[in-house]
């Protein structure tokens, strides 16, 4: 017995000891319910921190890290852990760092604690604890250290290391937030790190930029350049951040590109030349902040390319192509718009893996696109979804828009829903009722009424009942006999009724009282006596109005008003409510206004002074733009190349991942005196003479020996690269491959939209058309459009090679042009690439198509050779001394009818770009061998003009400048070769 009661009180002994456990934060269940009890744990630890022992700190520390990494709560340690931030050992200093900024925050009075010891870290040798030290320094959220965090954030954005400059850049969000007022000496900070000439901290400025001042547009003025070359080379999310600060920027800047035929600002160009290569992005975020900048501030002739980036966004994930699906919704919802998204109509056919919602998006774009063209192929693809029980009614609502949209399908769609009406389905019947009551709101045949009627006897669905009746009150001039008998069969069950059919069974009563009172007056009496004691607040609220109107003698209110026709109901676009929020935007997303959204500027009237950002100047090079200015100009030490590869990622993640790069300390003096050669470079950035570099590592010789190539009269090839290392100069630059230009490209003032005519028989048609845009495949290439059709029997699909013909003396290609799968009557475009080599000799391709071959011939003009550069009026005036003697050609001549000569004639013959505050006169070069050409024109008081054309090519300016005299006196323009 006794033993029994000690085991009971033993017993209740451990269940009060449970119970306690459980209430207790220091004690927790760990795997197989054994009690673990977290004092004496971290009391381990603590022991372990505060030996005399580097490998038992080494070890504590990572176990506490882990447990950081796993969520646990482990700020108790806070103490024993700041002890150790003045340790040697470089990686223990490393783990003590991750997890003070991690916990700092919440442990504010132990932080301040060790202030002293962070800013003297912050004097560090190596950049990872300069960096972490300014982290949890920034971490601290205590007003009384803004001072000192604003002296150690100053001294960071001029620091050595990009790495830690971007870590400064993340800290001015914080100081900002903690301390408004300091706001002027953080304006400066900003400044500072946007003239950066590294990508790794201009993403972090911008982002600082935009937390902090982000109506101070004006700081971006002499940086909007830099900005717009270096947006290819920035990480992704910076890229995000970026684009819609220039979208921002843009729309105060630069005028509404409306008039297409108007050419855009050479900044305004650029903005969108820089932005336009990431529509290819792997990043669903970078691809869409892209469009909704070209669809903003781009002219409409370029928004063609915005489409296919969207429609290719629709391969991913369901939460991306929900996304995409309502921009594009949105930007289809202005029928001015919709055009764009028509060559890709297939791809908003709905499959069936696509989710509920994102298939009801699609059949919202189908209904926006449609057109007399292709209507038909729409109702087909939706009278197929009618199969589908989740999508039919939505399918038939769609199939309504377009008879709405389409006038000219009205009958077919009309046909179509008549059929659905005996369908078993009722679902389906109630959903072609609704979509009747809109289509046959001003007409409907008599024998589609009577079957309409028929309906009430199985349709149960109080909207399509309501329907029913609304059609047949609309009507009752054409169906007198059959209303007051459905009068009577809604009067039978009148009490269960919803309450819309009710509404609508009063107005057929009415409009019976006022049409046939004699033979229906007992039947409506009826009805109005049910309604007057009915449950419904409203039924009762309108029998009461009705009553005042029918049983009144002394009303004098004629009861012609309730016969008024009504109009017909407008279609309204739910998605075009969206237009007032930016395309991309959680706003626009929601179609409400959310925190933080900011209103997208509209565009200025009268342009601001383009003189802001500073003149033209002379633009580098690609490769001196993807050495000197985005690349690694500078030899970096390991450290800081390991911290690069974060970007935007988690901070804390960012500091784990860099931490391989001090692996080695006998590597620590060497790189100590790199990073101080490189602290000299960059304080010598703006001085003229560039330094002697230092001595390279071989992953770096390509970068250095492109940096070096304006120096030298030819560019040398870079040396061979590891194929590891293919990928790490990639770039968006607008010179792909060939020779290079000293001069920036600018995008075309004028493309002639005709197609001229290579081959023309009874089963094949082929035109083409130069673009003058980059080509694709090689800098020195001719971008070509080819347009193919073939009449061969219908349904009969076939496939066209254009084949270039090969030799030893053949113009130089991008290779062969496929089309596959052409229907009859489909006209199909491809681009290709030819290297004419500055001369206006025949590119000869064979077409084959069935068993039949042709020869073709493509022949640019002399002007379609040319690509227009930027310059300014003292580059030009430097360029043209640079090109006299033999390089000078001159022609007086006169044009027919003595009409003057504007800039827009001179954009027709020859693809040039006009000078800035200089009347007639033009900049270009030659695609294939970059030869500067200008072009000088002066009016004469005789009505004559002076031609002055200079060209480093004289075979070039000779021939050209006869054929630029002959268009320009004959009228001939643009016209084909």
């Amino acid at each position: 017995m006794k033993a029994n009661m000690s085991l009971f009180q033993g017993g209740a002994i451990m269940r009060m000891a449970y119970a306690e456990g459980l209430a207790s934060p220091e004690v927790e269940i760990a795997e197989g319910g054994q009690m673990l009890d977290n004092r004496s744990k971290y009391a381990e630890l603590k022991m372990m921190l505060d030996s005399n022992k580097e490998s038992l700190k080494m070890d504590a520390m990572k176990r506490i890290i882990n447990m950081v990494a796993r969520g646990k709560d482990v700020s108790e340690l806070f103490p024993a852990v700041v002890k150790n931030v003045a340790v040697k050992n470089l990686e223990l200093k490393k783990l003590v760092y991750v997890y003070l900024v991690r916990y700092a925050e919440e442990q504010q009075d132990l932080a301040l604690l060790s202030v002293s010891t962070f800013q003297k870290a912050l004097q560090d040798p190596n950049q990872l604890i300069r960096a972490s030290a300014l982290r949890v320094l920034s971490s601290i959220r205590v007003p009384m250290i803004t001072s000192v965090m604003l002296l150690a954030l100053k001294a960071s954005v001029r620091d050595m290391s990009a790495y830690v400059r971007k870590v400064a850049a993340h800290a001015i969000p914080k100081l900002y937030s903690l301390n408004p007022e300091l706001q002027p000496e953080l304006l400066e900070c900003i400044d500072f790190l946007l003239g950066d000439k590294r990508t790794l901290v201009l993403g972090s400025a911008v982002y600082a930029f935009e937390e902090t001042c982000p109506d101070r547009l004006d700081l971006l003025h002499k940086h909007f350049r830099s900005l717009c070359r270096a947006l290819a080379d920035v990480d992704e999310w910076g890229q995000v951040i970026m684009i819609g600060l220039l979208t921002r920027y843009a729309r105060t800047q630069f005028t509404l590109p409306s008039n297409d035929s108007q050419p855009l600002d050479s900044d305004h160009s650029m903005l969108i030349l820089s932005a336009r290569p990431l529509l290819q992005s792997r990043n669903c975020s970078v691809v869409m902040a892209v469009a909704q900048l070209l669809y903003y501030i781009a002219p409409p002739s370029q928004l063609s390319v915005v489409p296919k980036a969207l429609v290719r966004l629709l391969r991913g994930p369901n939460e991306v192509q929900y996304v995409v699906l309502v921009n594009i919704a949105t930007i289809c919802a202005t029928r001015n718009n919709m055009n764009l998204f028509e060559p890709f109509l297939k791809s908003f056919f709905v499959r069936a893996s696509d989710t509920m919602h994102v298939k009801l998006l699609k059949l919202q774009v189908l209904t926006s696109l449609v057109t007399e063209t292709n209507v038909q192929l729409v109702i087909r693809e939706l009278q197929a979804y009618l199969h589908m029980s989740d999508l039919a009614s939505a399918a038939i609502e769609a199939i309504g828009c377009c008879a709405l949209h389409v006038s000219a399908s009205s009958e077919t769609c009309l046909s179509c829903l008549i059929s659905l009406i005996s369908s078993p389905k009722e679902s389906i019947v109630c959903s072609a009722v609704v979509v009747l009551k809109r289509l046959l709101h001003a007409d409907a045949p008599v024998p589609l009424l009577k079957r309409v009627i028929r309906l009430i006897h199985t349709v149960r669905a109080p909207a399509a009942r309501a329907c029913i009746v609304w059609l047949i009150t609309t009507h009752l001039d054409k169906v007198p006999t059959l209303a007051p008998d459905l009068l009577r069969i809604l009067a039978k069950g009148f009490c269960d009724e919803a309450d819309v059919v009710k509404l609508q069974t009063l107005n057929l009563a009415v409009r019976l009282w006022a049409t046939d009172r004699e033979k229906c007056e007992l039947l409506v009496k009826y009805v109005i006596q049910l309604a007057r004691y009915d449950r419904s607040y409203d039924i009762r609220d309108r029998c009461r109005f009705l009553r005042t109107f029918l049983f009144n003698e002394k009303c004098v209110f004629p009861l012609d008003v309730f016969m008024s026709a009504k109009p017909a109901p407008a279609i309204h676009s739910q998605y075009s409510d969206r237009e007032s929020f930016q395309l991309g935007t959680l706003s626009h997303l929601l179609n409400q206004k959310c925190g933080g959204y900011t209103e997208l500027p509209e565009f200025p009237e009268v342009m601001p002074d383009p003189s802001v950002r500073g003149p033209p100047v002379l633009q580098p090079g690609v490769d001196e733009v993807g050495s000197e200015v985005f690349s690694d100009e500078e030899e970096e030490d390991e450290d800081e190349e390991e911290a690069e590869d974060g970007g935007y990622e988690d901070e804390d993640e960012e500091e784990v991942e860099a931490e391989d790069a001090d692996e080695e300390e006998e590597e620590e003096e060497e790189d100590e005196s790199e990073i101080e050669e490189e602290s000299e470079e960059s304080e010598a950035e703006s001085e003229p003479v560039a330094p002697t570099p230092p001595p390279v590592k071989p992953k770096k010789a390509a970068t250095l020996a492109a940096a070096s190539s304006s120096s030298k009269k030819k560019p040398q090839p870079p040396p061979a690269q590891p194929a590891s290392d293919f990928l790490v100069d990639l770039d968006f630059s607008d010179v792909a491959v060939g020779a290079f230009s000293n001069f920036l490209r600018t995008s075309a003032q004028y493309v002639d939209p005709r197609f001229h005519s290579a081959l023309s028989t009874p089963t094949l048609i082929v035109d083409y058309r130069f673009t003058r845009t980059p080509s694709l495949f090689s800098n020195s290439m001719l971008s070509v459009e080819f347009r193919v059709m073939h009449k061969g029997a219908e349904g009969e699909p076939a496939d066209i090679v254009l084949t270039p013909e090969s030799g030893h003396n053949t113009v130089q290609t991008s290779g062969i042009v496929r089309f596959s799968e052409i229907k009859p009557y489909d006209r199909k475009q491809n681009l290709a690439g030819i290297d004419f080599a500055d001369n206006v000799t025949p590119s000869v391709w064979t077409v084959e198509y069935n068993d039949e071959k042709h020869s073709i011939n493509v022949t640019p003009t002399w002007g379609d050779l040319l690509e227009g550069i930027e310059l300014s009026m003292k580059q030009f005036e430097d360029e043209k001394k640079r090109l006299s003697g033999a390089h000078e050609h001159s022609k007086r001549f006169t044009v027919a009818n003595d009409a003057s000569v504007t800039a827009d004639d001179i954009y027709k013959i020859a693809n040039v770009k006009g000078i800035l505050l200089a009347d007639l006169q033009f900049a270009a070069q030659t695609v294939s061998k970059k030869e500067v050409t200008l072009i000088s024109l002066q009016h004469r008081p005789d009505g004559d003009y002076d031609l002055d054309v200079n060209c480093g090519d004289v075979r070039f300016g000779v021939e050209f400048t006869k054929d630029f005299v002959e268009r320009l006196t004959t009228g001939a323009g643009a016209a084909s070769p």
